[in-house]
């Protein structure tokens, strides 16, 4: 498959290509000022080369080597700005795109959720984090308030909300609030059905043979027998006396 657009503000128009898939570290899509993030292409089997490369709001399918530190398939950006926010993928040689990735870099309230979709099932946990711009430590220590698609959905006095098992109904756009900072940006959080599983199911347990004779008929052949032969003695008895 091959890239199919550049535009930064449509990034769902690129398709994902099974020869490479782009991963983050740290596992999220909101980023702190100068917090420093790595972009990995992880491309099993490949023959060809690949390289990081992003979409920001001002220029257009720019390689790791003129933003970032390049090593390998990774790409490093050791204190990222604003001016990093945007669409990331890995590119082939040839022109074959991953997955896409989407960076948002901002100060203040941030909700901090998983950067790739989850899938039916998984777990995940929303963190609310308050920073200032020079400030080094953030601190989810307060109680936030959580919306989904604007809507309302619960206060959690650690700034974190947890799903343990999600579904598709948890799939929307969510953000927090800090008690008196303000709220956050909006995050999607993306949820994927679960693949069918291809394991046969077990065969039934076998059925038990049916009996050979029902339980009355047992019981009045045992009769029968019994009668016919208590007449056999009585019949022998009388001959011999």
């Amino acid at each position: 498959m091959y890239c199919m657009s550049t535009d930064v503000s449509q990034p769902d128009v690129f398709e994902a290509a099974a020869a490479a898939t782009l991963s983050i570290h740290p596992s999220r899509s909101v980023f702190f000022f100068y917090e420093t993030v790595t972009l990995s292409c992880a491309v099993p089997g490949s023959f060809s080369s690949w390289t990081v490369k992003r979409n920001t709001s001002t220029k257009s399918s720019v390689s790791c080597e003129t933003w970032g530190q390049f090593n390998g398939s990774s790409c490093t950006i050791k204190g990222v700005y604003p001016s990093d926010s945007g669409v990331y993928w890995c590119e082939s040689d040839s022109g074959e795109c991953s997955n896409t990735i989407n960076i948002r870099v901002a100060t203040g309230v941030i909700l901090q959720g998983p950067a790739v979709p989850l899938t039916e099932g998984d777990s995940v946990t929303l963190n609310c984090s308050y920073k200032e711009k020079y400030a080094k430590q953030s601190t989810s220590n307060f109680s936030a308030a959580f919306y989904r698609n604007g809507t309302f959905i619960g206060n959690k006095s650690e700034g974190r909300m947890s799903f343990i098992h999600v579904s598709k109904e948890n799939e929307g756009f969510y953000k927090c609030e800090h008690p008196t900072k303000g709220r956050s940006p909006e995050i999607w959080l993306e949820v994927r059905a679960r693949a069918p599983s291809t394991t046969a199911p077990p065969p039934p347990p076998p059925h038990p043979p049916p009996p050979l004779m029902s339980l009355p008929r047992l019981a009045y052949t045992i009769f029968l027998f019994m009668l016919f032969t208590g007449i056999l003695i009585l019949y022998i008895s009388m001959c011999k006396s």
